[in-house]
């Protein structure tokens, strides 16, 4: 039951994250350059706390720095892609996209490759969240380059959760979760600061409330993803991914009845079904 608190917590995390990621927006626009900037940032407040969770013992394996770098890569790749849908994309389409890459891949990787088991229960539970996801769509005009942005996102962010599993299943000798949070945090800031090097000659410095949004997404962030790590050494991943993605939506609906933010009907019954669905995928 521990593990469904951790899992729980994370997604309470990873719904209040956008709060300070859609602040951050607000002050330095949304261009690839404040992208790179917030991932930059908020990259480096992770590497420090996990540095402090860890009391600076941190254990560095090959097989963890690759993945590592693959995992930041697939990161700031999702990024860029965000930015670029944001500019052509339906918002709404976006997020389906991303929330479903975010369950069904690991889900898929779970099942098809590290043998959990497949039952009827979970099939059901993961039909009750896609349908949940697809409530939230909304209508508008569509680029037709939104398609390759969506798969781009929807592959992504799923392989994000399927290279955590990978890591975490690993019988080859690796970091543990605290460690590899460090070393993915650590490659994004290599990453970005070349980036914008290369693109703009030099790192730009945010302060005052930039600098506070970006780090309380750190915060929230990197405290997320080191729950679902160490959740995931002793949850599948076809049951946790669900979980996260029911749980996100039924908190962020809390979260937006608590600012008084409008709320249509189709949004309360898909919080209400990915309530019923998480609920059910804990026991």
């Amino acid at each position: 039951m521990q593990y469904y608190l951790l899992v729980s917590a994370a997604t309470v995390l990873f719904a209040l994250q956008f709060l300070f990621n859609q602040k951050f927006e607000q002050e330095r626009g949304n261009t690839l350059k404040s992208a790179l900037e917030f991932t930059l940032y908020k990259s480096i407040v992770i590497v420090v706390m996990m540095l402090i969770i860890s009391r600076f013992d941190i254990t560095i394996t090959p097989f963890s720095v690759i993945l590592a770098v693959i995992y930041a890569v697939a990161c700031i790749l999702m990024t860029y892609f965000s930015m670029k849908a944001f500019a052509v994309a339906n918002l709404s389409v976006y997020s389906v996209f991303s929330m479903l890459g975010g369950m069904l891949l690991p889900f898929l990787a779970g099942v098809g490759f590290y043998n959990e088991e497949l039952t009827a229960f979970k099939i059901i539970c993961c039909l009750l969240i896609v349908v949940s996801v697809l409530l939230n769509l909304r209508g508008g005009k569509q680029s037709k380059k939104a398609f390759l942005y969506y798969m781009a996102v929807f592959i992504l962010n799923g392989s994000v959760g399927v290279i955590s599993k990978v890591h975490q299943s690993s019988s080859l000798p690796h970091t543990d979760s605290t460690g590899f949070m460090l070393l993915t945090s650590a490659v994004s800031i290599i990453i970005s600061a070349v980036w914008l090097l290369i693109q703009h000659k030099k790192i730009p410095v945010i302060k005052g409330k930039s600098l506070g949004f970006a780090a309380g997404y750190g915060i929230f962030n990197g405290v997320g993803n080191w729950l679902l790590l160490i959740s995931l050494v002793n949850l599948p991943a076809s049951v946790q991914y669900p979980l996260v993605t029911g749980g996100v939506m039924v908190f962020s609906t809390i979260i937006s009845m608590i600012r008084k933010e409008k709320l249509s009907v189709n949004d309360y019954i898909a919080a209400a079904i990915s309530f019923v669905a998480s609920v059910l995928m804990a026991f």
